[in-house]
């Protein structure tokens, strides 16, 4: 739940760049970009609590002992960990900052 809580915090780092960076240009980038981050890490919340639902708990240890569930989630739940990994790292179907049309 830590690392929830500290990847929740990098909207407020994108919102205060564009904002300092005193063009409009840049701050509507980066609400844009705040907008997307938050929606990413809702989803990757989503798969979090997805798979702490399935063990029962947020302990590693009991994830482990219910591996024979886990073996038949683990694919859909490694193709979820990438794409919101994908989407935080801003890559390029992901790259709202990069608008073509302003």
């Amino acid at each position: 739940l830590w690392f929830l809580a500290a990847a929740s915090t990098s909207s407020y780092s994108l919102l205060c760049t564009g904002w300092g960076g005193y063009n409009n240009y840049s701050f509507l980038s980066s609400v844009r970009c705040a907008f997307g981050s938050v929606s990413f890490e809702a989803c990757f919340m989503c798969v979090v609590i997805f798979c702490a639902l399935c063990s029962c708990s947020y302990n590693l240890i009991d994830f482990y002992y219910n591996c024979w569930l886990s073996l038949l989630l683990f694919p859909l739940i490694y193709v979820l960990f990438l794409i919101c990994i994908l989407c935080e790292t801003n890559r390029t179907p992901f790259d709202y900052g990069e608008a073509e049309s302003e």
